[in-house]
């Protein structure tokens, strides 16, 4: 049980951050509404019922490549990350720490959106779908992103860094938009990027509407997955260093 102390600890510590942050997490709740807003503006039921659990999804994925590596980014460099080795802590325990330490960022769009998936006779398996692909998501945006925030010695440059990466990873391809309208050697291609095949994923078991093949956006997946873990494992360094 004594891992679980040592989790606690560091998720107490990184939450004294949310409560003086806590206009984050009413950003996060604006970011939700309007995004629902457009999609229904703009395409009334059909575009809400694929948006909805997409939006939930980047939510992660921004959560893990974005808050995640930047609050890991700052402790390694202001020495904090230095105290918690010389401790008991292990690696894993840190980061489970950090993430249950922040996660109340990620659960204000998840609160939003839910009701609203209700009251628009959506159905909570959109809800419970986007859930289910969130943890893949945030691993994902997390190894990407610490895979280069923790190369980085200038603290003035890990926010210069993670959040262009996730306006360039969530609203620049096709991820909040329709796969469909590219041309088709584009939909192929665009595959190649982790967000664009995390939403064909969740709106695939969400609402069954899959643009391309289910299993090349699966294995596009698998390959960041496995290819950034090794590129953030390579870089990362859990010890006291000379």
């Amino acid at each position: 049980m004594k891992f679980l102390w040592r989790i606690l600890g560091v998720t107490l510590f990184n939450f004294t951050f949310v409560k003086r942050q806590w206009m984050w997490i009413a950003q996060e709740a604006m970011f939700a509404i309007s995004i629902a807003m457009l999609a229904y503006g703009w395409g009334g039921y059909t575009v809400i019922r694929s948006t909805i659990p997409v939006y939930i999804m980047i939510s992660a994925w921004g959560f893990g490549a974005n808050l995640v590596a930047q609050t890991v980014g700052y402790d390694r460099i202001s020495r904090e990350w230095e105290r918690m080795i010389a401790s008991r802590l292990t690696v894993f325990e840190y980061f489970i720490g950090v993430v249950l330490g922040t996660t109340p960022f990620i659960l204000s769009p998840i609160a939003i959106l839910t009701p609203i998936a209700i009251a628009l006779d959506l159905g909570l398996k959109t809800i419970a779908i986007a859930l289910l692909v969130s943890p893949i998501a945030m691993a994902l945006g997390a190894f990407l992103s610490l895979a280069i925030v923790l190369r980085i010695k200038n603290p003035m440059n890990i926010s210069a860094i993670t959040n262009p990466l996730v306006i360039a990873t969530t609203f620049l391809p096709p991820v909040l938009y329709p796969l469909a309208i590219l041309p088709e050697p584009l939909r192929i291609a665009s595959i190649a990027i982790p967000t664009v095949a995390l939403a064909e994923i969740t709106r695939f078991m969400s609402i069954g509407a899959c643009t391309t093949s289910l299993e090349l956006s699966i294995a596009s997946t698998a390959i960041w997955l496995i290819a950034t873990a090794i590129a953030m494992i390579k870089v990362l360094r859990w010890g006291l260093e000379p």
